[in-house]
Order: C-alpha cells, then sequence, then structure tokens
C-alpha cells in the first residue's frame, strides 16, 4: 500500500506543477515535491520485497506524464481541474485496492480478493515453494524475515537427483500474518528465486453410501471357490471368468510379483481376505479406522480362491501383492503434500502402481508438485491411479484426477451407464471407467460391505493394471493405457466416462 500512495503523491504533485505553470513559487515547490515523493517511489518499489518490477515503475511514469500532460489540458478551469485530479486519483487507488494490472503476480495460485488466507488450505503449511535451480534457501532471508515465516524442506524422495521434489519447501505463515496471504505469494513469485508457488490444498474423503445393495445377488460360474462373489456384479460385467479361463489355459506365468500401493485411510493387514497378499511397508500404515482403505485394497488384491470372501483379478497369490501407505488422518482429511509424500514412499518402496483413491476441488490450474510426484513414480516404474471424483462435474477442475500423467477412473453403475455422481473423463488425455455403484469388499475386522464411488471403480483399475505389470514389469503408463483403451467395451456414456476396462481383452493385447 506504501507503493499506492507515495504514486498518487507523485500524479498529485505533477498536476500541481503543470497546474501552477504561471506562479513560480508554487510551481517550484509542486516540483521540488514532485521529485521527493516520485524518487521515494521508485525506491520503495525496487527495493522492497514483492512490489514492482522496473517495467511495472516505467510503465507506471509513462502512465504518469500521459495523465498529467491531459489534465494540463483543463487547468483553465479550477472545477474540472480538481473535478478530474480527484477522479484520476480515486480511481487509481480502487484500481489498487481491487487489482494491479502492472503485478508480476502469476495465476499459479488463486488469490483471494480479501487479502486473507482463503478457505482450503493447510493452515500449518499454507504453501508449497519450488525453489529455482541454483538458488539456496539463504537467499529469501529477506522475505522470510519481512513475513515471520517458517521455511521447512517438502519431501525427502531416496532418488533426488532424478527429480525436483527435493527442491520444494513448506511455508508456514504465522496466524498475525495470515492476513497478508497474497502479499506473502506475490513477495515468492516475484523475488526471482522460486520457479513454483502453490497452495498446500486440503483434501477430505468424498462420503460414502453403505446401504445394502438392492439387487439380489446373481450366480456365476467362476473356477475360484471364493462364496461371496455372487455379491459382485462387476466381475459379471467384465467377464472376469473368461480372464481366469485365458490365464490358465494359456499357462501364463507372471515374471515379477506387482504391488499394489493403496494410498489411503490404510489397511487392516490382519483381514481375512487380505493377509495373505498383504506387505507391509510400515506399521503405522496398518489400521484402518475410516474402513475406506480396506475397502479398496479388496477390490484391487482380495486373496482369491481361498474360500471365504470375495476375489480379485489375480487368480492365485502369484501375480500382485498389495500394501497400504496412510495419508488420511483421524478424521478424513489429509493435504496435498501429505499425499505427495504417500507417493514418494510408495515409489521408493518398490511400488508397481499406486492406486489413489482420493483428491478434490482445487483452485491451483498448474498442479505442478502433483506432476513432478507423478514423475518421479513413474521413473521408479510405478504407474498411478486416480478417483475422478463424486461431484457430477468434469474431472478437470479436480485434482489429482487432472494431474498429466495419471490414469483417471470414472465409476460405472449395473447398467453400464456413469454412476450418477460421478465425475466425467472425456476431458481428459487417459480417462477410462470401472464399476463403483454398490461395489461390495473388504473392510475391517473380517467384513464386507457395499460401497460406492469412483474410490472403488479406482482400485479395479488399480488391480487389472497390476496383473499387467506382473506379467510385463516395465510396462509405463502410455502402454498401459493404450492396452486398456482398445481393448474397453463400451458404455452407454463411454464419451463422459471412458471405456469400461475389460481384463480378458488387456492380457490378450498384452501377449500379442
Amino acid at each position: 500500500m506504501l507503493e499506492t500512495y507515495l504514486f498518487i503523491a507523485t500524479f498529485i504533485s505533477l498536476s500541481f506543477w503543470f497546474f501552477f505553470k504561471n506562479e513560480d513559487e508554487k510551481r517550484g515547490i509542486a516540483g521540488k515535491s514532485f521529485l521527493m515523493t516520485g524518487g521515494l517511489y521508485t525506491a520503495v518499489a525496487l527495493l522492497l520485497p514483492g512490489t514492482s518490477s522496473l517495467w511495472s515503475i516505467g510503465v507506471h511514469f509513462i502512465g504518469l506524464f500521459v495523465a498529467g500532460f491531459f489534465i494540463n489540458s483543463f487547468s483553465g478551469s479550477k472545477f474540472l481541474f480538481f473535478s478530474l485530479l480527484a477522479l484520476m486519483t480515486g480511481g487509481y487507488y480502487s484500481a489498487q485496492i481491487g487489482y494491479n494490472p502492472f503485478s508480476n503476480t502469476s495465476d499459479t495460485v488463486k488469490m483471494s480478493s480479501s487479502n486473507t488466507l482463503p478457505e482450503g488450505i493447510d493452515e500449518d503449511a499454507e504453501l508449497l515453494v519450488e525453489l529455482g535451480n541454483g538458488h539456496q534457501i539463504e537467499e529469501l532471508d529477506a522475505i522470510i524475515k519481512q513475513y515471520d515465516l517458517k521455511l521447512e524442506r517438502a519431501f525427502a524422495p531416496q532418488d533426488g537427483a532424478v527429480t525436483d521434489l527435493d527442491d520444494y519447501y513448506t511455508v508456514n505463515i504465522p496466524t498475525a500474518r495470515t492476513a497478508a496471504y497474497t502479499d506473502i505469494v506475490a513477495a515468492l513469485q516475484n523475488s526471482g528465486l522460486v520457479d513454483n508457488v502453490e497452495a498446500n490444498e486440503i483434501l477430505s474423503l468424498d462420503p460414502m453410501e453403505t446401504k445394502p445393495n438392492s439387487t439380489p445377488p446373481q450366480e456365476g460360474e467362476y473356477s475360484v471357490d471364493d462364496p461371496e462373489l455372487s455379491k459382485v456384479w462387476g466381475f459379471r460385467a467384465m467377464e472376469i471368468q473368461q480372464l481366469y479361463d485365458y490365464l490358465a489355459s494359456n499357462k501364463i506365468k507372471p515374471k515379477k510379483k506387482a504391488k499394489i500401493a493403496i494410498i489411503d485411510t490404510g489397511v487392516d493387514k490382519d483381514h481375512e481376505d487380505l493377509k495373505a497378499n498383504f506387505v507391509s511397508t510400515r506399521a503405522i500404515h496398518n489400521q484402518d479406522p475410516q474402513g475406506h482403505g480396506t475397502h479398496c485394497a479388496g477390490i484391487a488384491a482380495a486373496v482369491s480362491n481361498n474360500g471365504v470372501g470375495v476375489a480379485s483379478f489375480a487368480p492365485n497369490g502369484s501375480y500382485v501383492e498389495v500394501t497400504s501407505i496412510k495419508v488420511f488422518g483421524k478424521y478424513g482429511s489429509t493435504s496435498q503434500k501429505k499425499i505427495i509424500d504417500g507417493m514418494i514412499e510408495a515409489a521408493d518402496n518398490g511400488a508397481a502402481v499406486l492406486s489413489m483413491s482420493l483428491g478434490g476441488p482445487s483452485s491451483d490450474k498448474i498442479q505442478r508438485a502433483y506432476q513432478q510426484a507423478v514423475k518421479y513414480a513413474n521413473k521408479k516404474g510405478a504407474i498411478v491411479v486416480v478417483a475422478a471424483g463424486n461431484e457430477n462435474v468434469n474431472a478437470i477442475r479436480r485434482a489429482p484426477a487432472s494431474v498429466d500423467g495419471v490414469i483417471t477412473v470414472s465409476a460405472i453403475d449395473e447398467s453400464i451407464q456413469k454412476a450418477g455422481f460421478s465425475n466425467t473423463v472425456g476431458d481428459l488425455k487417459m480417462g477410462i471407467a470401472a464399476p463403483g455403484a454398490q461395489i461390495y469388499s473388504t473392510i475391517p475386522n473380517n467384513a464386507y460391505e457395499y460401497f460406492n464411488g469412483t474410490s472403488m471403480a479406482t482400485p479395479y483399475v488399480a488391480g487389472l493394471v497390476g496383473l499387467l505389470k506382473s506379467i510385463k514389469p516395465k510396462l509405463t503408463t502410455k502402454e498401459v493405457y493404450k492396452i486398456l483403451n482398445h481393448t474397453g467395451k463400451e458404455t452407454k456414456q463411454t464419451t463422459k466416462t471412458g471405456k469400461l476396462i475389460y481384463p480378458a481383452g488387456a492380457v490378450k493385447e498384452l501377449l500379442k
């Protein structure tokens, strides 16, 4: 604001210098005032962090002299002169309060018009900042001291040489300074020291409906003996017995067991239908107070042919294993930083597939931190599968569903059309569909339940990707998506949902 006030004082001084052109003494005072206020404005604009650039100052002075010459043409009438002076200074002040057209601030972070902390970001680490190559964190000391900021390194990938994730820092803004949120963002962006600034957004679990399925169980003939498969309508829709038959008749063996990481609320490692396929990453991840992660784990990698519960696409335990990375807290919330931490941990622990039934609406147009995490996972050999979301909107508005490099999954119902809640994926590069309504799977304490959501569709795709990766471990994301899309079945709204995965066809295409 000091910069704005000084510029207005400079303009008023210049205007009076024109106005008193026939009165030498008054004109001399106005001229000295112009030089003093103009000099102070330039010094403030150049020296204070987060203010104008040299280009901005030049544009301001050009505009100032144009306005001065204009108002000079009305100096013969005191009424017109002072009316115009008041109108122009008032208009400039209002424009600066609402929007500064000469600011270098980018739209990477959505700004709050009230200059206060926006909703939906972590109050303990409001920003994620990527330090530019060749720069040191100490170079930001002036901004850190001005706003009492606390910066800590955000991520610690094992292979820092192949990623820029180790250049990221979290920025904690003290409560007393949250009103300066937009000024802090602008100061960091205009410093010339950082490559990216984005909000560390808060995400919550999508609500889950758990009422019993109204459709009676339908018997199917399966070569596995899991008794609850009559409640899994998706297996019939995706013709999973054809998959089992093809794997058996062609004696297809995995080259490497593929690890599927459920990045979620945790997984009950002792569940009767999971424990034979479960491997622990860390003990902290092996409990699931919400049940969401355990449900997803059962869809992706339930133990098949064990005489209990349900089954997965892998007909026996030699193809895939499942692990848990807990990123949600006790009350079902998380942050972008915690999710990326989970992605890094999964990739560093050898995951072949990251199954992410999470996300939310995002204010950031450029998901650079997520993109770096996806690239890191890919370099470590993992494919990232993400839920489209349950708001019945275009998933392009949601993160990480819209991040480049992920396979994004919509949900269909038993009628093979888009589930009413599912977001659409037609505008994304790699959108695909799977069953997501009334999905029967594992929940903690050896129990089973029906859940709805793209959260349920996602692990179906992750399970299939894991099966494919077990047969050909070097598969890339683009190669896998090409197979899924080419062999997938049309739905009743394919342009919105993407194609429905067809596992038997996908394996056949893989082995051509």
